[in-house]
């Protein structure tokens, strides 16, 4: 099961919502005040409302209509939650909810034998709250009456198929703890069903300290993610009666980072991650879960913040999620409609980068306005020999480039490798790089894909054949700038130095020495970009075909990302 859509009208900042189509993960993007956060409460508490009245009895009107019961984190007041402008009118003076559920596979079948109701495999749910704390619950399903007459059976169906977990931005140990609280309580209740259960009430602390064990040791790796010094995690439990299925009891969670400390007395970041590392590890024993995230930012240096955008993602793999941001690094640049623009109190799918980046105030380079595709490369040369080679190579490529959606960009420096692709993500960029086959480059990406920065498929090596060690230039033949050397610096190639395995820029500097020129930093600059800007326009006088295959690999990650 999951929640295809969700859409309110008429709560706190929320005037009018367009339907909001949910995938599996949904980024709500806005500036402060213009209701992100609002959405998700109000989603929060349409799924309370779900999950707590799944058996409630029904009006004579075949509805819900019930004093208010929720806990308080779905609690709904109409004088707070009613927009104040409106307040005043005669009519329409509801929020209103609406959600659709979509059953998968055997649920279609199962639906119809729990309710005794045929029908697609959608599901809508309406939920209006009014004055007086009472609310409606309807299934407005076209041209059948009879699926409100059994609003109870449908959300209890719903109920036992779904779980839903909402994170605040304010993530105190309270928080941690709720998250935990939900995952210890529905693990536990599986007991119920255990014939050892049943047959030895004494033996239920053993099982119910073998299932807090088992959650303990599997929250150990994730939280290394972040926090590499934690050794141990362990979950306690005072020793008080289980009673039928009210689970009784206080829990807590020691972290052992080198000392045992309650999470009570740990940070706002560490509680957030706690939250957090808790969720991704999740098996729930429903079908379906929905964990909304609100500014999953919070507390958390740029570091830890790489890390948690991974493991966002991989809770996205096995459940949604929906969440509100300010970070530019959550958004999803390949399902540019799965980013949700809320401004000026409606919601709606943005249609492209740039309105993302408007929304978020992010003010990229002046190269990069126009631009969200990136080629990165270590120096200028690079740049003016790429500018002109890959049109050459790729009608694809030589559009993007002329049209300025594609972008060549030096590092001045390899080093410079992590800290540029930083901002590119920033910038709502995607990127893939061409680095030099050496040590400066090798250390260069390992250094930015340990940090989250770069995979194997967005970068490309000069690998050049027969040479340990390579750079652009290995690839370029020479005589396509040997006569251009010999004019402006006075030094002829057809020499045993420039011949070996080593790479080009050291075999340059061989020759340049040993026929008593001078050779530094500044004048290598020269020499390359004196090469780069006199390429001729053929690539077969450019490039050595034995030692060039990487640019054909570049080429083709290219293309891909465009």
């Amino acid at each position: 099961m999951k929640l295809i859509s969700f859409s309110v009208t008429n709560y706190r900042s929320i005037t009018t919502a367009h339907k909001i189509d949910l995938s599996n993960l949904t980024v709500l993007v806005g500036k402060n005040n213009e209701g992100k956060s609002n959405l998700l409460t109000a989603l929060n508490t349409a799924m309370s409302v779900i999950m707590l009245n799944a058996d409630s009895r029904m009006s004579s009107t075949g509805m819900y209509l019930r004093r208010f019961r929720l806990w308080d984190r779905g609690d709904y007041d109409w004088e707070r939650d009613f927009p104040l402008q409106f307040q005043n009118r005669k009519r329409g003076l509801e929020s209103i909810f609406n959600l659709i559920f979509r059953l998968e596979g055997k649920e279609v079948e199962e639906f119809h034998n729990e309710t005794h109701l045929r029908g697609n495999e959608d599901i809508p749910i309406r939920i209006k709250f009014g004055r007086y704390r009472k609310y409606e619950i309807e299934v407005p399903k076209k041209g059948s009456s009879s699926y409100n007459k059994k609003s109870a059976q449908i959300m209890a169906f719903i109920s036992k198929r779904i779980s839903f977990n909402y994170i605040k931005a304010v993530r105190t140990e309270n928080m941690a703890m709720e998250a935990l609280m939900d995952i210890i309580k529905e693990e536990l209740s599986g007991l119920e069903n255990n014939p050892e259960y049943n047959k030895a009430q004494a033996k239920i602390m053993q099982l119910q300290n073998e299932v807090l064990n088992k959650i303990s040791r599997s929250l150990i790796e994730p939280l290394k993610v972040f926090l590499p010094n934690i050794t141990d995690v362990k979950i306690v439990k005072d020793a008080k009666p289980y009673l039928g299925r009210s689970y009784t009891g206080d829990f807590d969670v020691i972290i052992n980072d080198g000392t045992p400390t309650s999470i009570n007395f740990k940070g706002d970041g560490i509680k957030s991650l706690v939250s957090l590392a808790i969720l991704k590890e999740r098996r729930t024993t429903k079908s379906a879960s929905i964990i909304a995230i609100e500014e999953p930012e919070s507390h958390l240096h740029s570091g830890a913040i790489h890390s948690l955008c991974e493991v966002i993602n991989k809770i996205s793999e096995n459940s949604q999620v929906i969440l509100t941001t300010h970070n530019p690094l959550f958004v999803q640049q390949n399902y540019i409609n799965s980013n949700i623009v809320v401004d000026k109190g409606k919601a709606y799918p943005a249609k492209n980068v740039a309105e993302i980046r408007e929304i978020l105030g992010v003010l990229p380079a002046d190269n990069l306005k126009n631009a969200n595709k990136v080629l990165v490369v270590e120096g200028e040369d690079d740049v003016i020999s790429l500018s002109k080679i890959l049109p050459l190579k790729s009608e694809k490529i030589a559009r993007a480039l002329k049209n300025n959606t594609l972008i060549i960009q030096p590092l001045h420096g390899v080093s410079n490798l992590s800290h540029l692709l930083f901002d590119l993500k920033r910038s709502l960029c995607k990127y893939v790089a061409l680095l030099d086959n050496d040590k400066a480059g090798k250390d260069a990406f390992d250094k930015a894909s340990k940090e989250g920065l770069i995979s194997p498929s967005e970068v490309k090596f000069t690998i050049c054949n027969g040479i340990p060690e390579a750079e652009f230039e290995d690839c370029i033949k020479t005589s396509s700038y040997e006569n251009l050397l010999f004019n402006k610096f006075g030094v002829q190639l057809n020499c045993k130095e420039f011949k070996g395995k080593s790479k080009w820029s050291d075999r340059l500097k061989n020759v340049f020495l040993s026929q008593g020129s001078q050779w530094n930093d500044q004048i290598e600059k020269k020499v390359k970009n004196l090469i780069a800007e006199n390429l001729p326009n053929d690539l077969n006088e450019i490039l050595i075909s034995q030692k060039s295959g990487f640019i054909d690999g570049l080429v083709t990650i290219i293309e891909a990302m465009l």
